[in-house]
Parts: structure tokens; sequence; C-alpha cells
């Protein structure tokens, strides 16, 4: 009302549109800064559907990362470009060996000293807390391989586990490895169990076979996340294609294959990512230097279609340091779908394309500089939702306790 200390414009506006028309279209930082405003406003936007509902409006931005010397840190940025103009905010720097493990709904794993420790963390709300890990066997090596939620429990965040001797051979009938889920701020525990397996007769890529052969580290090939499944590119194995995609069902927790573009044929390079919702494939060929881009036309069919395809005979050969030799090019999309790709084996010039593939140039800081970085395949969309901690672990106060590094946007 006009004359009434504090009060605003907003507040003749009916409480629905205030909250589902206006605040949900603010920037994650500012939420915060509106919930000091009033109590109303501060419950009206702690309130599940309404977080939920703003976090499904931000961009899914891809994380760079800068090696920044001489104190060996990692300086960790979310990559935006529109309109001609692009953006580098900081979201984590770490020290330490530190880097991103896994990255899902706003929330970031982070490894600590050559992977002893993982936290999770919102580098928006700026909180972090200690993640459980499984426990260290003699000749067992254990890596993170995926990240999600899992909605039949109401929205549980999992991570996914990977279990295997350090040595082995995928085609020992002995060998067993084991998968395994553990819910963020508790210590239930999901196995998925193999049996034993016979080598296969044909060249025809076995399900068993490839799960026993083992899935990538997150932190290196974070699995893409595409209608409820993690997705990752499966390795060559001795002597036979695996002309397939791992999909792993998010909600019933359970694995199979998925077939490749038909006509993709055999190639050197491959990148999986999500393209305006749609997963996609990029072949890369090296006698070419020609990129095709390939997307799922329908993905309960299996079918799909080629989009368009990228030059790079006309691209700044330094920028392309590595293409040729046996290195897989790092590649990101953004919402738009534009693309980042990276070459270069010495981690220096991240190039950026347009979604018909027109080079744009160069990632640049905001001095308008280039600046070595790394294309770490991760992704980040702001969120304000809470960690998902236990109640003993918010009675002990575990997310306010102070990180190995720094955290926040």
């Amino acid at each position: 009302m006009p004359g009434t200390r504090g009060a605003t414009v907003l507040d003749d506006l009916p409480e629905w549109i205030v909250v589902e028309e206006i605040l949900v279209r603010l920037p994650p930082k500012d939420i915060l800064r509106c919930r000091a405003v009033c109590r109303w406003w501060h419950n009206a936007t702690s309130a599940d559907k309404f977080m939920l509902d703003h976090h499904r409006r931000q961009p899914l931005l891809p994380i760079l990362s800068h090696i920044i010397a001489p104190q060996k840190a990692c300086l960790l940025f979310s990559f935006g470009a529109s309109a001609g103009k692009q953006k580098l905010c900081p979201v984590i720097r770490t020290y330490k060996f530190g880097e991103i493990v896994a990255a899902h709904d706003g929330l970031l794993i982070v490894s600590h000293g050559l992977g002893n420790e993982f936290f999770i963390c919102n580098p928006v709300t700026r909180k972090c807390a200690p993640l459980a890990k499984p426990d260290s066997q003699r000749g067992i090596y254990n890596q993170i391989v995926g990240f999600y939620r899992h909605q039949p429990t109401g929205g549980e965040y999992r991570v996914l586990w990977q279990s295997s001797p350090r040595c082995y051979n995928a085609y020992d009938t002995k060998y067993m490895t084991l998968y395994y889920a553990i819910a963020v701020g508790s210590d239930k525990i999901r196995y998925f169990r193999l049996g034993c397996i016979p080598q296969p007769t044909s060249s025809s890529p076995s399900l068993e076979l490839a799960l026993r052969k083992g899935l990538p580290s997150s932190s290196q090939y974070p699995p893409v996340h595409h209608r409820g499944g993690l997705h990752w590119e499966l390795e060559k194995y001795h002597g036979w294609d695996a002309d397939c995609i791992m999909v792993f069902n998010t909600a019933a927790e359970t694995f199979r294959l998925m077939s490749r573009p038909a006509r993709l044929g055999k190639c050197l390079h491959e990148s999986l990512l999500e393209m305006n919702d749609t997963l996609a494939l990029c072949s890369i060929s090296i006698d070419k230097h020609t990129i095709d881009v390939w997307v799922v036309q329908d993905y309960d069919a299996e079918t799909w279609s080629f989009r368009h395809q990228i030059d790079l005979t006309g691209v700044d050969p330094s920028a392309l340091v590595g293409l040729g030799v046996t290195m897989i090019p790092t590649m990101a999309a953004l919402n738009e779908g534009e693309l980042l790709i990276q070459f270069t084996s010495t981690r220096r010039r991240v190039l950026h394309f347009d979604s018909d593939g027109k080079f744009l140039g160069y990632v640049k800081s905001e001095g308008d500089q280039e600046i070595k970085l790394c294309v770490t395949k991760h992704y980040l969309r702001g969120s304000i939702i809470p960690l998902p901690l236990s109640h003993e672990m918010r009675e002990e106060d575990a997310a306010n306790q102070e990180p190995p590094f720094f955290v926040g946007l």
C-alpha cells in the first residue's frame, strides 16, 4: 500500500502471480536474497514445488576448468552463451587433486585428496557435506560411475558405484563385477550383482560382458542424463566392437543396451551428449576433418536421424592439436544446441559452434582474453534445493562444515 513502510508494488498483486510468475523467474542467487525480505517470501520460495519449478527453468550449463599456477588450484566455471555473448561464472575452486566426480540437479560431487574424500555440495547455496563411500578392500577398486534421482522413493538421490578387482580378465568366469547404489545421506545400499558369463561366440555385444568389462568413471566420462536414464558410450572390446550404448534406468535400476545410428559406420571418435532435450551422438572423422551430428528420432524404437555436419577445415590448426591421435575430443552442448569442442591434448583452446555447425570463435575470459580451459563434460543447472541429508546429519550441522575447497557462484 502507498505510504506504508516496507510496502512494494508487489503487495497489490495476487500472491500466486508474485510466486508463480515473478519470483520463479529470478536467478537462484536473487531468490536467496528475496528470502530475507519477509517471512511470506521466505516460506513461498522454500516450498518443494517452488524450488522444483524454479530449478526446471534454469539453463543447463557446461562446466569448464581452469588450472591456476603457481598454486596448481583448479577453478571451475559454468559457461553460458546467448545473443553472441559468453560468460564464465565461477563455481568451485579446488586444491590438492580435487575434481568434480558427478553432477545432477544443481548438486555436485567433488573429490579431494587423490579421491580419498568425497563431498556433495550446492554452489548456489554454498552448502557442502561429506559423502559416504564404500569400505576399502585390498585389491578392490571402487569408483563412482553415476549420480541420479530415484523417483520411486520420492526423489531420493543415489550414487551408483562400481567395484572391481584392480587386475582382471573380462572373459574370466570367476571374475565378478559389483554395481551398487548408496543413497545420499544414508547407509542404504542397493546391490546389482552379475552372474558368471561364458565367453561370447559371436560379434554381438553382450550386456553382461559389457558390465563385466566395467563402466567408465563419472569423473572423466560422466553418463548422459536423458529420459530418466543414464547413458554411456561403450568402449571397443578385444577384437570386436560394441556398437551400442549402455543405459541404466534410474527408476527400475536396471541395465540394458541401446542401438547406435545404423548408418554411422566405423569411426575413430564418438561423443554422446544431450542437445535440446534430445540424445545426440557426434561422430568425428579424422580424414575429412568433419563431425557428423546424429540425434534420436524415436527413443523407444531406437531410431536416429542425421542432423548436420561440422566442418573443421576453417578452424585454426593450433586448436586441433590431438586430432588424428587416439585421444577422444571432449565435447559439451549448450541449451540452444550449440557445441563446445576441445581437441588439444594441451587443454588450451575451446571451440564454440552454433546450432548449425558454424564456428563462432574461442571461449575467452570476461576480459576477452584466451585462457587455458578444459571441457569437463559435467553440467550445472542452478538450484536452491537443500542438500539431501539425513536427519542425523542435519542435527550435526554437517552441511555447514567448512569444506577443503571454495564453493559458491
